[in-house]
């Protein structure tokens, strides 16, 4: 597929999600994920060669069951391995971290496990980027959104793709 058909692909997809239900919601931010595991790229050295897995981790019931639904599709070549994780287990090995619905203290507990380490965390909140993830998720307008906080991503050796900023609600930090 064309990097021009994937922009595409994207843009369609995060325009045009309306959330009726929380059960549907859930489906559409987990569609979100997969196309942000398309549209970010990691530094050099995050992966051990071209054939490893890209390792999505959640925490948190709702998103969880939708994101298992991922485990062995592709995005950039690799296929997708979904794991779940509570607030004290280690978060090694994850490329993108994505938090449901958790205790904040546990959620804290977590964003500061990473650091500034290589993870792109996506937190099931608008005010997720204000707590210093990198990616919130929400409902407003009927419409699943996304608002990014480029400075975390950024400071993470992260870069996420001009079109998705462009895509999102807000965006905070950094520099395109």
């Amino acid at each position: 597929m064309t990097k021009a058909l994937r922009t595409l692909g994207l843009a369609a997809l995060l325009t045009s999600a309306p959330a009726f239900a929380d059960t549907s919601a859930a489906a559409i931010k987990a569609a979100f994920i997969y196309n942000f595991a398309k549209f970010v790229e990691w530094p050099s050295g995050t992966f051990a060669d071209a054939r490893s897995p890209l390792e999505i981790c959640v925490s948190g019931a709702v998103l969880e069951g939708r994101l298992q639904q991922l485990a062995g599709r592709e995005a950039q070549g690799r296929s997708i391995h979904v794991r779940s994780v509570g607030s004290g287990d280690a978060v090694q090995g994850c490329h993108i971290l994505v938090l449901g619905d958790i205790p904040a203290g546990d959620r804290n507990q977590l964003l500061q496990a990473i650091g500034r380490s290589a993870i792109l965390t996506i937190g099931d909140s608008g005010a997720f980027p204000k707590e210093g993830g990198m990616i919130g998720l929400f409902v407003a307008a009927n419409r699943v959104q996304f608002s990014v906080n480029l400075g975390a991503a950024q400071g993470a050796g992260l870069k996420l793709s001009a079109r998705m900023l462009q895509l999102a609600y807000s965006v905070q930090g950094g520099q395109p």
